[in-house]
């Protein structure tokens, strides 16, 4: 095991919402080139991720699975396309996929989980939910390109998805792909904690 383990702490559709994502994800990776999105599952990012020791990885899942605690699960669904800008460590990046209702039952999920300090990696607190279709990688140009695509709404890329959050992961990046490590899932009526 290595000095540190990184994850990231996401909420993944169903299979089947996931691969009907995939299915436009790849649609926008042929007309881009952008395959960065592609190491990750179809996800919303719950809060910013956490790099920690190996040492401390046993307690860290613990008091992890204390602040995840129980909730009960409710609807996500994408309130139309997205296309952004965002700033990296180096240069301005560009972004598509589609903008997450930010609903008060994603906001309280959000703010529960922030709530756990350790270990944190950016102090990026801000929730802006989404799920990327293409980033990273993606050229101006491309960017542009996909986004006159996407106007046309093609039936490979649809606009709306709708699912149950019943999940929070800790993803960790193992060949070049982001893969559960811990998941955290909500029964279907269980009563919430919080």
């Amino acid at each position: 095991m290595s000095e540190s383990v990184r994850f990231i702490i996401i909420t993944v559709p169903p299979t089947d919402v996931s691969a009907r994502i995939d299915a436009a994800r790849r649609a926008v990776a042929a007309l881009t080139g952008s395959v960065s999105a592609l190491a990750y599952p179809p996800h919303v990012t719950l809060r910013t991720g956490v790099r920690v020791p190996a040492a401390a990885l046993p307690q860290f899942l613990d008091d992890f699975k204390r602040v995840v605690g129980e909730w009960r699960p409710f609807p996500v669904s994408t309130d139309g396309f997205l296309r952004t800008t965002y700033e990296s460590e180096s240069a301005v990046q560009w972004l598509i996929g589609y903008r997450i209702r930010k609903d008060e039952a994603l906001s309280a999920l959000n703010r529960r989980l922030l709530s756990y300090v350790p270990f944190r990696v950016s102090d990026r607190l801000d929730f802006r939910p989404h799920l990327t279709l293409a980033f990273e990688d993606l050229t101006m140009e491309a960017f542009f390109r996909a986004g006159r695509y996407m106007e046309k709404r093609p039936p490979e890329i649809p606009e709306t998805f709708q699912w149950e959050c019943d999940n929070v992961g800790l993803y960790r990046l193992e060949d070049g792909l982001w893969t559960p490590y811990v998941v955290f899932r909500q029964e279907p009526g269980k009563a919430s904690a919080a």
